[in-house]
């Protein structure tokens, strides 16, 4: 967020949920499922995870 110069407003725009529950995903006060890892990545362009499929 900090080098997009975005703010949790912003990314929670981007994310279509509200600014409090950015917040309390940044404090660890909410659990990350696979969804809200995925909205991430796409709201901020960026990989969180990688795979490899055997």
């Amino acid at each position: 967020m900090k080098r997009q110069g975005l703010s949790r407003q912003d990314l929670a725009d981007r994310m279509g949920c509200s600014p409090q529950y950015i917040s309390r995903l940044l404090k660890g006060e909410e659990n990350l499922s696979l969804e809200t890892i995925c909205k991430l990545e796409d709201a901020l362009n960026v990989a969180i995870l990688q795979y490899e499929f055997a």
